[in-house]
């Protein structure tokens, strides 16, 4: 496992006065990963009910917006692919193809981004789990929650 940060020399480490950075306890990459999908995925619900209810709530969007914020200023960003066109290769865990067996669409796009890739200093840390289908398909947005 990473780290991403730096284990403190003591539990009371004072603040570093050149950087302003306090020593903190070294932390896992896969918590950051765990943290950073909830947070997509709060963001997501949180798009889908304000949608359902006819109105939204700027300041719950803005604490998901700041937790996104911090941290991408850490390193960590999550990617959805959602809408965008689908070619072998690509670095994602699909976890369905919608369209009937033995098909080969010319053309595909990614439908639904079930879980995000995440990325640490720009690197991949986590693919991306995603629902393929062809273009042109309309995929009803219930249909795979």
């Amino acid at each position: 496992m990473k780290n991403i940060f730096r284990k403190a020399q003591s539990a009371g480490a004072p603040i570093d006065p050149t950087t302003g950075v306090h020593p903190i306890r070294a932390l896992q990459i896969s918590s950051m990963i765990d943290i950073a999908i909830e947070t997509w995925r709060l963001h997501d619900r949180l798009k889908k009910l304000q949608i359902a209810a006819g109105r939204e709530d700027p300041s719950i969007a803005f604490s998901v917006d700041k937790i996104q914020h911090v941290l991408k200023d850490i390193g960590i960003e999550t990617r959805d692919y959602t809408g965008q066109p689908y070619s072998e290769g690509m670095s994602l865990d699909v976890l369905t193809f919608d369209y009937p067996i033995g098909e080969k669409p010319a053309q595909r796009i990614v439908q639904e981004t079930i879980s995000p890739a995440v990325l640490f200093d720009g690197k991949l840390e986590k693919m991306a789990q995603v629902i393929v289908g062809k273009v042109g398909d309309v995929t009803d947005g219930k249909k795979h929650n």
